[in-house]
């Protein structure tokens, strides 16, 4: 584990488009890291459909009245505690208001906002970050490729489909464009490309969801792509009830491919680049055992309650 907790190495789960299932790409891999044995956060960048609790069975029901944004250093609101849910140390912004509620936010509180779920939460001595980003290449993208001082490195998520390909090359040309102006902004490990395939309910059989694009508007002559993971009306189903494929184990394919991705990212972590200002030497993470699981009680009263920080 870094021992400076703004030097655990983040993983931006990013997608130039919406629906190519980036949110449960990104639930799924903090989930395939935490049981290879390492200690995992995961925080819900996703500030306008902020998603990933519903898929851990976590839910807030009841609406917020008032959302603290900034808190005075040294009083009770300026930390906000981590939620532990399947040994995973989760931050979001849907612990913060009601599931029915929606954050209409300009750029700038929005990056403040992420910035506190980053650094302003109460972390267990993490070994990786784990950050569930919006499509597409807006204002909290930008602050997270750019977070200072801590290695950042960028996963994108694609389905076959030629404009989803197009889209994420948009997201790699504007990386480069800023690597370029200010230096590198952060490392893509690779990509994942999610919907593969359809595997039969029946027979087992994995069928083309969509035609694949083409090579000349591929990605994959630009990054490497370190899974593909097919999809399952069964995986799909229980997701929605809050029972992600790596706890349910029902789909082995999927399953498969996650501990694939797991171990390639893991693998990259253990050799990674330096962060700007580090010294050019390689830090292992950890391999402590995952947080212990608090009981349903606990996760779904104590939780979201405590990580409001009296908003």
């Amino acid at each position: 584990m870094p021992a400076d907790p703004g030097q655990v190495p983040v993983i931006a789960v990013a997608s130039g488009k919406g629906g190519v299932g980036k949110t449960t790409v990104a639930v799924n891999l903090a989930l395939a890291l935490a049981a290879s044995g390492l200690r995992a956060g995961l925080v819900d960048a996703d500030l306008y459909g902020p998603d990933v609790p519903r898929m851990l069975g976590l839910r807030r029901r009841s609406d917020s009245r008032q959302l603290t944004v900034f808190g005075v250093k040294g009083s009770p609101a300026a930390r906000l505690q981590a939620v532990e849910r399947h040994g995973l140390q989760i931050a979001s912004a849907a612990f913060l208001m009601g599931e029915a509620q929606g954050l209409g936010i300009d750029a700038g509180i929005a990056q403040l906002l992420v910035r506190r779920l980053i650094d302003d939460t109460e972390w267990d001595e993490l070994d990786c970050l784990v950050v569930d980003l919006p499509p597409g290449t807006a204002d909290i993208q930008q602050f997270v490729f750019a977070l200072p001082g801590r290695p950042v490195h960028i996963l994108a998520v694609v389905t076959p489909q030629v404009i989803a390909h197009q889209d994420v090359r948009r997201l790699l040309a504007d990386l480069r464009r800023r690597a370029t102006m200010r230096g590198r902004v952060g490392l893509t490990l690779g990509g994942v490309e999610n919907m593969s395939g359809m595997i039969c309910g029946r027979c087992g059989e994995l069928t083309p969801m969509f035609p694949p694009a083409p090579a000349e508007d591929s990605i994959w002559g630009e990054i490497e792509r370190l899974a593909s993971i097919p999809f399952s009306p069964q995986a799909a189903s229980d997701a929605d009830s809050g029972r992600p494929v790596m706890l349910t184990r029902a789909v082995p394919e999927q399953v498969a491919a996650y501990e694939l991705l797991a171990a390639r990212l893991r693998e990259r972590l253990e050799h990674r680049e330096p962060a700007q200002g580090e010294p050019a030497q390689g830090r292992p993470a950890a391999s402590k055992p995952a947080a212990s699981e608090p009981t349903e009680g606990e996760a779904a009263d104590s939780g979201p309650a405590s990580a409001a920080g009296g908003g």
